[in-house]
């Protein structure tokens, strides 16, 4: 399962001073096509290959700024492999290949064409208006206090085995959530949480909770005896 992050966080001083100042760094290296700089820090956060600058205001991850620069194939081919998103979309809507097409990076155009690995089980814009309202109810008025951006399930289509974890702020945790036979599997889970938190799945006909019980502890292994 391949691990990745949706920040749908608008307000960049939610983010703590550490934090913020380096993924302040990150964006720019990515702007700067410093590209070296880039794929040293996603050695050590491979999770932040999709993520934009904190707040959010433009929307462009690293395969946006590379698709803008005309960076070289195997620069792109990098970032793909690292798990960039080519359907992920810019405030605007533009997906990198939009961009690359506006900037005449001909060369990029057929790699950055978005290519599908697995298939939603429903049309895209049904399955995720259950996700969306999913996600609405059991925040509670985290959304009303603090403006997220709600995660596509598009990337989810982009891997065999891809995992997306969803950050709230107000909630202490988040929602991680995968792509199963036929339907999205979503564990919502917080620190404040006394168990494992809950599980839902999302179908084309909604939503529902779901009981999970908890995984038996894995028996110690038998001693082993010396040789004799």
């Amino acid at each position: 399962m391949i691990s990745m992050e949706w920040d749908g966080l608008t307000d960049r001083e939610r983010f703590n001073d550490w934090y913020r100042q380096a993924r302040d760094r990150f964006s720019d290296m990515a702007r700067d096509a410093d590209w070296t700089s880039l794929f040293e820090e996603l050695g050590k956060h491979p999770r932040w290959v999709n993520l934009p600058r904190p707040g959010n205001h433009s929307g462009f991850a690293p395969l946006h700024q590379a698709a803008w620069h005309g960076a070289d194939f195997a620069v792109v081919s990098r970032l793909i492999a690292h798990g960039a998103w080519r359907t992920q979309r810019t405030r605007d809507g533009r997906r990198a290949v939009d961009i690359a097409r506006e900037q005449g990076h001909t060369h990029l155009l057929e790699l950055l064409e978005p290519v599908v690995v697995r298939r939603l089980p429903s049309p895209a814009e049904m399955l995720e208006h259950h996700f969306h309202a999913l996600l609405r109810e059991r925040t509670g008025r985290c959304f009303e206090e603090i403006e997220h951006l709600l995660p596509p399930l598009a990337p989810l289509t982009e891997g065999p085995a891809v995992e997306i974890f969803f950050g709230v702020v107000g909630m202490m945790g988040g929602f991680t959530y995968h792509l199963e036979e036929d339907y999205v599997d979503v564990h919502g889970h917080s620190r404040m949480d006394a168990d494992d938190g809950d599980y839902y799945r999302v179908t084309p006909d909604g939503w529902s909770r779901v009981e999970r019980s908890p995984m038996s502890p894995t028996p110690p292994p038998a001693p082993q005896r010396p040789a004799s």
